[in-house]
């Protein structure tokens, strides 16, 4: 178990790497459009659709994984202080199966949608260019499929004291 949980971690992590590299590449992007376009009167036409296409997909999807490793999604704790522990951890892993359900159906839908896509070799027609767009629609199940693997680590851990802490020192950075 000890590789698996590695092995998602590492995954988690590099996935979650991407997404915030796109948030510079996109805030360097846009700002290059908007110096060029006020300095220079040119205009990057294509800035919108990429940010659109492939910047904020990559942001929103690909750290779904490392965020649910993290126990970092949004949730509400109305009543934790409530429950006992031992009942408190049955509901945190019943959460994390639902978790890998609706991930898994996510995963699937979004998977036959990118095939669609890339069948079709989807673009988008802009003035002076044609941009693909069909590569930008596999961000999403990669992003799913990976929250899915982190609910499924998340539900193992929940049973095994050793894998949480073990989880937990990946995910801080200290792989010694």
């Amino acid at each position: 178990m000890s590789i698996l949980v590695r092995f998602s971690a590492g995954l988690c992590r590099v996935l979650a790497l991407i997404g915030g590299a796109a948030v510079v590449l996109m805030m360097l992007h846009v700002t290059l459009d908007v110096v060029l376009l006020n300095l220079f009167r040119i205009s990057m036409n294509t800035a919108p659709e990429i940010v659109a296409r492939y910047y904020m997909v990559a942001v929103a999807f690909l750290p779904l994984g490392w965020l649910t490793m993290r126990n970092q999604m949004i949730s509400v704790e109305l009543l934790d202080f409530m429950v006992p522990k031992p009942v408190l951890r049955v509901s945190d892993f019943l959460i994390a199966l639902i978790g890998v359900g609706v991930y898994g159906l996510l995963t699937h839908a979004t998977w036959l949608r990118a095939l669609r896509e890339m069948r079709s070799r989807s673009f988008v027609d802009l003035v002076s260019v044609q941009l693909p767009v069909w590569p930008s629609h596999f961000l999403v199940p990669a992003g799913f499929a990976l929250a899915t693997l982190a609910c499924a680590m998340t539900a193992v851990v929940l049973l095994s004291r050793d894998a949480r802490a073990e989880l937990d020192r990946l995910l801080d950075g200290d792989d010694q």
